[in-house]
C-alpha cells in the first residue's frame, strides 16, 4: 500500500500546491466593490488612463489580469501588448512592488496592506468590435481589451467613473448612475458593456416595454438615418416575439429594460459583436449606400441583417449559451462544438427575420440562401471537417494566417454558414413531424428555458434531446449525419417539406482552373489559394505565383480573368508566373467547374402541408 499511497500524493501535489497558493493570495469578497476610473491624454497619444481600486484584500499577493479574448470573438487577442506604465500603491500612497507572471497577469505584493490601487495606460488605436480606439473624434471601449480584472474576485460588483472631455457624452448599456458614472453586478457584466463616448447621434424608439437607445457615431457622411431606424425597430419586433413566451414579462417583452445599438460608420471597417443588452457594429459604407453585398439584396439590407444577427444574440448565447462558454474564462481559448448554434442559428433568424418584417421578399430571401449553399458545397474544407468541427477549431484562423502559412482555406469554412443551413434543415423536419404545429421557434425556446442564465448551458445532447422532443419523433440522425458527421445534406428532401424545389445544375461551358487569385500590389493576379485536385495543382501552380502573361499575352488582374472566361472546358492555356523571383510557364488543362449552383424557388402545385409551412415559415400573411 505504502507506493501506491506515495504515488497518490504525487499526483495530488499540483491541487496541494494550488491549495496552498490560495492561502497566500489576497481574498476576494464577494460584496466588497473594485472602482474603476477613467480618463484621457492627449488624442494624438491614443492612451487612456486607468485606475482600479480594490478593497478587503487578505494574503501576501495580489493578482490583476487583462483577458486574452473577448467573449462573441473567439481568437486570442493579446490585450496585453498594449498595456503601459503599470504601477501599484497602497492606500497611504505606498509604491508596492509588482511582476508579471505571465503574459496578462501583473502580481502585486501587498506589504501587509488590505486596499490597493493599480494604475495603467492602454494604447487604443483599433476600431474593432473587441478592441479600442481614441482620437480626436471619439473614444470607443471594447470592455475586456481596456479593464483588468481582479483574479479571484471578478464576481464582486464594479463602479465607473469617467473623466468625460467636453462636448461628449457617454452610451453604454451599462447601468447608469449618473451621466458619467456607471455600475455591474460582477466584472463579467461590466467587461460585456462596451461604451461610445463623443458627440454621437442618437434615435430611440421603444418595443414591447423596452426603450431601444441607437446611437450612431459618423465620421463619413453624417447621412440621415431615420429610415434605417424605421427598418431596424420592424427587425426588432421580428426578434424579441421569438423568445418572448420564456424570457418576457407582461410588461416587458424581452430580458433588458434598454438596450443600446452602437453604430460607427467609419472607412474600411465591418463587422459587430454582440453584449448582453447592447451590441457595437461597424460599417464601412454610409447609410444610403445601396451598393451590390454578394448574398444579399445590397449593402443596406446587410446592414439591416447585420443588426438583427447580433441583437437576437441578446438571448443566443448572451443568455442561452453552450455550457463551455460561461462563467468565462479569459486566460486561453474555450472550445465547444457548439458554436453552429449560437451564430449559424442567429444568422438564419437575423435573416428570416429581415423577411418576416417585409424589408426584402420571399424570392429575394429564396435567392440569398442559394447563393449561400453554393458558397457552402463548393468549400474543399466539406471533406475535412464537420459543422461541429468548424465550430471546436473556431480558434485556429486569425493566430495561423498572422503567424504561418497553413492550409485552412482548403480545409476550414464557416460555421455560421452551416448553422445557417442547418436552421433549414431543422426547422422544416420540425415543421413536417408536427404537421407544421411546431417549428425551430419551439426548440429555441425549450432550450431557453431548461438553460438560459441563470442556469448551466447547454451540452450537445441537449440540443439533440430538445430537438426530438419538440419534433415528437427521434431526428438524433440529423445532428449525427450532417452536423457531427459530413455526410451530403439532402436539400431536396427537407426543402421540399415547405414546397421548395432545389435545382442543382453544373455549367458545362464555363471553364475552371481551381485557382483563387487577388490583386497584388502592382495590380497583378496573384495566387491565394489552389483547390485540392483542381486543374491548378495538377499542372505545379503554387501559392503566391504571380501572373504576368496568359498564352504570351500580358494580363494584369481584371484581364486574368476576362482572358480566362474567353475559354472552354478542355482549353489548354499556357500561364507564365513570377515566383521568388523567377519566371515560370505551366500548361493548365482547363475543366469545367465540378460545383452547382444551387437555385430554390417555391413549388408551382404544392400540398396544403407544404403551402401551409411555407407561409407560415415566411411569415406570409393570407
Amino acid at each position: 500500500m505504502e507506493p501506491q499511497m506515495s504515488s497518490r500524493f504525487w499526483r495530488n501535489l499540483p491541487l496541494l500546491a494550488a491549495i496552498c497558493l490560495l492561502a497566500f493570495s489576497a481574498a476576494a469578497s464577494g460584496t466588497t466593490p473594485v472602482s474603476y476610473e477613467l480618463k484621457f491624454e492627449r488624442p494624438n497619444s491614443h492612451l487612456l488612463d486607468v485606475a482600479i481600486h480594490a478593497d478587503a484584500l487578505t494574503g501576501t499577493f495580489v493578482d490583476f489580469a487583462i483577458p486574452d479574448w473577448a467573449p462573441g470573438s473567439y481568437y486570442i487577442e493579446n490585450y496585453s501588448a498594449n498595456v503601459q506604465r503599470f504601477r501599484a500603491r497602497s492606500a497611504a500612497g505606498q509604491e508596492l512592488t509588482w511582476r508579471k507572471t505571465d503574459s496578462q497577469t501583473w502580481r502585486i505584493e501587498l506589504a501587509g496592506a488590505r486596499s490597493v490601487t493599480v494604475e495603467y495606460q492602454v494604447y487604443a488605436n483599433t476600431l474593432q468590435n473587441n478592441i479600442a480606439q481614441y482620437n480626436e473624434r471619439h473614444a470607443f471601449i471594447g470592455g475586456p481589451s481596456l479593464w483588468m480584472y481582479l483574479v479571484g474576485g471578478k464576481v464582486r460588483p464594479t463602479t465607473l467613473s469617467i473623466a468625460v472631455p467636453n462636448g461628449w457624452r457617454v452610451a453604454t448599456g451599462m447601468e447608469h448612475t449618473s451621466a458619467t458614472s456607471f455600475q455591474s453586478v460582477n466584472y463579467d457584466t461590466f467587461a460585456d458593456c462596451p461604451l461610445e463616448i463623443s458627440d454621437f447621434a442618437e434615435k430611440d424608439f421603444e418595443v414591447l416595454g423596452t426603450k431601444y437607445h441607437v446611437i450612431v457615431h459618423d465620421v463619413m457622411g453624417q447621412k440621415d438615418f431615420a429610415k434605417f431606424v424605421d427598418d431596424l425597430q420592424k427587425v426588432v419586433a421580428q426578434d424579441v416575439a421569438v423568445f418572448q413566451p420564456v424570457a418576457g414579462t407582461s410588461g416587458q417583452a424581452a430580458p433588458f429594460k434598454e438596450y443600446y445599438f452602437i453604430f460607427h460608420v467609419w472607412p474600411k471597417t465591418g463587422g459587430g459583436l454582440e453584449h448582453l443588452n447592447s451590441t457595437q457594429i461597424n460599417f464601412g459604407v454610409d447609410w444610403d449606400s445601396t451598393e451590390p453585398a454578394p448574398g444579399y439584396v445590397n449593402r443596406y439590407d446587410l446592414k439591416l441583417f447585420v443588426s438583427a444577427h447580433e441583437f437576437f444574440h441578446a438571448w443566443n448565447v448572451k443568455r442561452l449559451r453552450p455550457l463551455p462558454l460561461g462563467p468565462f474564462d479569459y486566460s486561453q481559448m474555450v472550445h465547444t462544438p457548439s458554436l453552429w448554434i449560437s451564430e449559424g442559428l442567429t444568422s438564419y433568424y437575423g435573416a428570416l427575420a429581415l423577411a418576416h418584417a417585409g424589408l426584402i421578399t420571399p424570392e429575394q430571401y429564396l435567392d440569398s440562401i442559394s447563393q449561400l449553399i453554393t458558397k457552402f458545397e463548393a468549400h474543399p474544407g466539406r471533406g475535412e471537417r464537420s459543422i461541429e468541427d468548424t465550430s471546436w477549431d473556431t480558434w485556429f484562423p486569425r493566430e495561423s494566417v498572422i503567424h504561418q502559412d497553413n492550409n485552412l482555406l482548403n480545409t476550414w469554412y464557416s460555421y455560421y454558414d452551416g448553422g445557417q443551413i442547418m436552421g433549414h434543415i431543422l426547422d422544416f423536419a420540425i415543421r413536417h413531424d408536427t404537421n407544421n404545429q411546431k417549428s425551430l421557434d419551439d426548440w429555441m425556446r425549450l432550450l431557453y428555458s431548461h438553460h438560459a442564465l441563470p442556469k448551466p448551458g447547454f451540452e450537445p445532447d441537449d440540443a439533440i434531446k430538445a430537438a426530438s422532443q419538440v419534433a415528437g419523433t427521434d431526428v438524433s440522425g440529423i445532428f449525427r449525419q450532417y452536423i457531427s458527421g459530413k455526410e451530403p445534406i439532402p436539400y431536396e428532401q427537407y426543402f421540399a417539406y415547405a414546397g421548395i424545389t432545389v435545382e442543382k445544375k453544373l455549367d458545362a461551358n464555363k471553364p475552371w482552373m481551381g485557382v483563387d487569385a487577388t490583386k497584388n500590389d502592382d495590380g497583378r493576379a496573384k495566387i491565394r489559394n489552389i483547390v485540392p485536385g483542381s486543374p491548378g495543382e495538377s499542372a505545379g501552380l503554387d501559392r503566391d505565383d504571380i501572373f504576368y502573361a496568359i498564352d504570351s499575352r500580358a494580363v494584369d488582374f481584371d484581364g486574368f480573368t476576362k482572358e480566362i472566361e474567353t475559354h472552354k472546358p478542355g482549353d489548354t492555356v499556357r500561364l507564365t508566373v513570377l515566383r521568388l523571383g523567377e519566371f515560370k510557364e505551366f500548361s493548365v488543362a482547363l475543366k469545367a467547374n465540378p460545383n452547382p449552383t444551387y437555385t430554390l424557388k417555391p413549388m408551382e402545385h404544392p400540398t396544403d402541408q407544404q403551402k401551409a409551412i411555407y407561409d407560415s415559415w415566411l411569415g406570409i400573411k393570407q
